[in-house]
């Protein structure tokens, strides 16, 4: 984030801000039209019209989303059309996504960084904080409860948390 905040670019900020407290699928992302979202004061979500199975949805927005919505909003100003225009005012395409966070990745000295690692990384974090696995399976929108329950799975880094507790110094 340090990376993508330093750009200083508003709308590369809403979209890797988006994809890391949505879970949106990238190709969700880049199908969204200004009119699928709603902020409001205290709370907002996005509408996914096609996910995958071509199903609907309504995704909440956290604090952190609805502000840097509002600031790319106030960038890209309120006129119908993608909310994230590529070339031409047409979306923006999964492709240039990948490769803009690849660029920060690089920028970052991290590798395999992907759309996908952000929504794992939102799903896991839920995991992580409590959420019952069939309010993660909602918000990513998993059809299969076996699907979101890979994010219970212990990381290697959980495994390591879990021994240092019994250290003694």
């Amino acid at each position: 984030m340090r990376a993508v905040r330093k750009s200083r670019k508003e709308r590369d900020i809403a979209i890797i801000i988006l994809l890391m407290h949505t879970g949106l699928r990238v190709y969700e992302l880049c199908a969204l039209n200004i009119d699928d979202v709603m902020i409001r004061e205290r709370s907002g979500y996005i509408v996914v019209r096609s996910g995958k199975g071509n199903k609907y949805r309504e995704v909440p927005l956290n604090l952190t989303a609805r502000r840097v919505l509002k600031a790319w909003i106030e960038v890209r100003g309120s006129d119908p059309g993608p909310l994230f225009p590529g070339r031409g005012g047409r979306h923006i395409t999964a492709r240039s996504i990948e490769y803009m966070i690849s660029r920060y990745a690089y920028d970052a000295r991290l590798e395999n960084v992907t759309p996908h690692v952000l929504r794992h990384t939102f799903c896991k974090s839920l995991v992580d904080a409590g959420e019952s696995l069939d309010r993660v399976a909602v918000l990513a929108g998993h059809a299969d409860l076996n699907t979101t329950a890979k994010y219970t799975r212990p990381t290697r880094k959980d495994l390591q948390n879990s021994v240092d507790k019994l250290a003694w110094e």
